[in-house]
């Protein structure tokens, strides 16, 4: 039987038990219910949640106060009827007879609503799952997702543990939210990485197109202080923010590798003969989606005479610098040159 069938059975034995209608064997199914609840399951309860549930039990057993008597006393002599039907009984409804005063986990309160799917990548190759909204999520070894069979909801959920990149299907009308240990990360369409196994230091958010906005989880970050608190980290393609759950510091970086993201780019067959190098920082802007901040006052006279190859973005900006004696950093996922001029 399945648990709604439980309940069916047991709310129809409470309606015919309050009319007086039931057997001596149905009685005592209610009674042999009654004293398992628990049994199957270990949940802590303190007094007062005891009596606020037994109290519970008896209006709906019977709903004239004056037979809750008669039933107590049967009770103390029932003797307890150890039945697999009991067994699923008892842990289908205690749940139920319980949901006002347990809050439940995360898990719990996503697998109580709609039915989950949960996939776990047992190999040593990434593993790609195609969602019902069409979305792509490539799964890292060791790595586990949990999600929305249909993704019915307004908004779609995936729950993560490990490392995987999503490519969201757009749907403005249904944010995409996939909740990592302390880090949720919201979007409406776009492709990222995220790495957040529960055995690292760090939680790591990396966008690759789109934009994303990346932000505590109030149920695992309750009362700590940190930047997640009073706000959200915009991230856009080739950022990535890192939250040490350790310290509980927040950073804002460009990712390791930038890739471009201008659509049919032509960046590594360009020529530049005597270009002003402020035009070639915009160049590199524009294929990469990453600001370049320098002082065009102080640039405006620096020229150079280069072609594009397939390097990296930093080993490009770097061999620019050194043909103008400039230096560079990143900070908050920004390029700052240095330079005295030309």
């Amino acid at each position: 039987m399945l648990p709604n069938q439980f309940q069916e059975l047991l709310e129809e034995l409470l309606k015919k038990n309050s009319r007086g209608a039931c057997s001596p064997q149905e009685e005592r199914l209610i009674i042999d219910w009654y004293n398992n609840i628990g049994k199957s399951e270990n949940i802590p309860l303190s007094k007062e949640a005891k009596i606020i549930i037994e109290e519970k039990l008896w209006s709906a057993i019977n709903p004239n106060p004056s037979q809750n008597i008669k039933w107590r006393s049967l009770l103390k002599v029932a003797a307890v009827i150890t039945i697999p039907l009991l067994a699923c009984l008892g842990f289908y409804l205690n749940r139920q007879s319980l949901a006002p005063l347990i809050v439940p986990t995360q898990e719990e309160a996503l697998a109580s609503k709609h039915p989950v799917t949960r996939v776990f990548n047992e190999s040593i190759t990434s593993r790609e799952i195609t969602l019902a909204d069409g979305s792509l999520v490539i799964l890292q070894p060791k790595s586990e997702i949990r999600f929305d069979k249909d993704f019915t909801n307004e908004i779609r959920k995936v729950h993560l543990k490990g490392e995987a990149f999503f490519k969201v299907k757009r749907d403005p009308l249904r944010p995409f939210m996939v909740y990592a240990n302390e880090v949720v990360t919201r979007v409406l369409g776009t492709s990222f990485n995220i790495k957040a196994y529960e055995n690292e230091q760090e939680i790591t958010v990396a966008v690759k197109t789109g934009k994303v906005s990346v932000y505590a989880n109030n149920e695992l970050n309750s009362g700590k202080n940190n930047l997640f608190e009073s706000q959200e980290v915009i991230l856009t393609p080739n950022q990535q923010v890192v939250y040490n759950r350790v310290r509980e510091v927040v950073s804002k970086k460009l990712v390791e590798k930038p890739e471009i993201i201008l659509p049919n780019s032509d960046l590594f067959s360009m020529q530049f003969d005597n270009a002003e190098v402020t035009e070639i920082f915009q160049v590199l802007e524009e294929n990469y989606g990453i600001q370049i901040r320098y002082d065009e006052n102080i640039m405006h006279a620096c020229r150079l005479t280069t072609s594009m190859s397939d390097e990296g973005l930093y080993e490009r900006i770097e061999v620019i610098c050194k043909a103008i004696g400039a230096s560079y950093s990143v900070s908050d996922a920004v390029i700052t040159i240095k330079s005295n001029g030309c």
